[in-house]
């Protein structure tokens, strides 16, 4: 084996090593992605808004830090502003996206009454200010509502904690709307949710790590093959 091609693997493998060692010193952020899709079932006189129609599909998603700190003391209601990190949704033919122009520009309410007498309800809102791709220095505002509608509660919400991952089937009723600033009504168009889906974000630290680790097995097998081929050489060298 030539003697620059062992040294220049060692030092791949030594800067994989390294680079590895730097990304396990990086502080893991939790992100959550809630995908949905579903369509506008009805509209609110006086809070819907143009070019939006029933039997429009909407689909779209939202990340949200899981982390950020509840602003509500009870003990029973969670108030997790600006947790809402990316937004986008198309709604017909219209596109939405986070709106940036404010802070904070989102909310997470989580309200559980496990502690009210007779009341065992699981509620989650999603609450985001959204700017259509024409309009962009126009604010709306759209929410996205997880709730149970009997008085059984799913297990789902653990106090008031803002969960990182969750099954939206333990919800009786999803739903949404997008209206007009500021969220003063609680309807406009108003749409039903066929398909959610949430999951945790592989974070970007993860996927290095990963890379890293099958860079280190393709360098340790070019090594192998590179010191078997002269001990092959020889066993087959006619005498």
């Amino acid at each position: 084996m030539k003697q620059g091609g062992l040294r220049a693997i060692q030092r791949a493998g030594a800067a994989t090593l390294t680079a590895v060692a730097l990304l396990a010193t990086v502080p893991a952020e939790a992100v959550t992605r809630l995908s949905f899709s579903g369509v506008v079932d009805s509209l609110s006189v006086g809070y819907a808004l143009p070019g939006i129609d029933v039997g429009d599909e909407i689909a779209g998603s939202l990340l949200y830090d899981p982390s950020v700190a509840d602003g509500q003391p009870l003990n029973w209601i969670g108030y997790y502003p600006g947790a809402i990190t990316g937004f986008n949704a198309t709604i017909g033919a219209l596109t939405f996206t986070q709106y940036t122009a404010q802070s904070p520009n989102s909310e997470i309410d989580v309200i559980n009454d496990d502690f009210a007498a007779g009341l065992y309800r699981d509620n989650l809102y999603f609450r985001v200010a959204v700017a259509e791709a024409a309009t962009p220095d126009v604010a709306r505002f759209l929410q996205l509502s997880f709730s149970v509608a009997g008085t059984t509660r799913p297990g789902v919400l653990v106090n008031d904690t803002l969960p990182a991952e969750f099954d939206p089937l333990e919800f009786s009723l999803r739903r949404g709307f997008i209206t007009v600033l500021p969220p003063g009504a609680s309807q406009g168009n108003n749409f039903v949710l066929n398909s959610v889906t949430v999951a945790p974000v592989p974070e970007p630290r993860m996927s290095l790590l990963m890379l890293a680790g099958l860079s280190l097995l393709w360098l340790g097998a070019r090594l192998h093959e590179r010191r078997r081929r002269p001990a092959a050489s020889a066993t087959t060298r006619p005498g």
